[in-house]
C-alpha cells in the first residue's frame, strides 16, 4: 500500500505527517509512506520547526520541499493537510479524487465506516468510504479538517501544537492502515 501525505511546500507539515506514520506504521509490511508538495519546490525547514522536532524526539525521514507529479499519482491513498490544496489536486489530476481526503476527514470517515479487513481489500473498503462523499464538499472554505500551517514565520508553539495534532491523527490513521491482508 502506498500513502502519499501532501501539504502546500512540504517544508513542514506533510513531512512530520510523513515521519510519524512512518515510525507508527514501522514493522507494517508492504505500506510505504511518503510525502509531497503541490507548489514551490526544495525549500529549507524553518528553525523553529527543527527546534520543535528535537524537543518531540523527531527527525524527517525525507528530504522536504519534493513536488507532486505524475509519478506520485498511482498511490492508493492521498492524504491533505488541508481542504483548499486537495481541490487544486483533484482539479489538477481528477483520478486522485476516490482516494484523496483530508487527514482529518479520513481518520473521522474511518471511524463512521470501520473496515472488514478479513472479507475486504483495503481499495474495496476505501471505495466504500468514498461513496459517502460529494464532489461538492470540495467546495467553500470551511477549515475545519485543516492541519493549521504554521508557515515559515511560524514560532516554536505553533510548531509544537502542528506536531501534537498530527500525532493524534497520524496514530489513528496507521491504526486504520494496519492488518490488512496483501492480496
Amino acid at each position: 500500500m502506498r500513502v502519499g501525505v501532501i501539504c502546500f511546500a512540504n517544508t513542514c507539515r506533510s513531512p512530520v505527517a510523513e515521519s510519524l506514520l512512518v515510525r507508527f506504521l514501522a514493522g507494517e509490511d508492504g505500506v510505504e509512506v511518503f510525502s509531497r508538495g503541490v507548489a514551490g519546490g526544495p525549500g529549507s525547514t524553518p528553525e523553529a520547526m527543527l527546534q520543535a522536532l528535537t524537543q518531540n524526539g523527531l527527525s524527517l525521514v525525507s528530504v522536504s520541499g519534493e513536488q507532486l507529479v505524475s509519478d506520485d499519482l498511482h498511490a492508493d491513498l492521498y492524504l491533505f493537510m488541508e481542504r483548499s490544496i486537495l481541490r487544486e489536486a483533484v482539479v489538477r489530476n481528477p483520478s486522485m479524487w476516490p482516494k484523496s481526503f483530508t487527514m482529518r476527514e479520513f481518520a473521522r470517515r474511518a471511524q463512521l465506516n470501520p473496515p472488514e479487513r478479513d472479507s475486504e481489500t483495503f481499495a474495496e473498503w476505501l471505495a466504500v468510504v468514498h461513496g459517502t462523499r460529494r464532489r461538492e464538499e470540495l467546495l467553500g472554505t470551511d477549515s475545519e479538517d485543516d492541519v493549521r500551517d504554521p508557515g515559515l514565520g511560524g514560532d516554536l508553539e505553533a510548531f509544537n501544537a502542528m506536531i501534537s495534532e498530527l500525532d493524534l491523527l497520524s496514530h489513528k490513521v496507521a491504526q486504520i492502515l494496519t492488518g490488512w491482508p496483501s492480496r
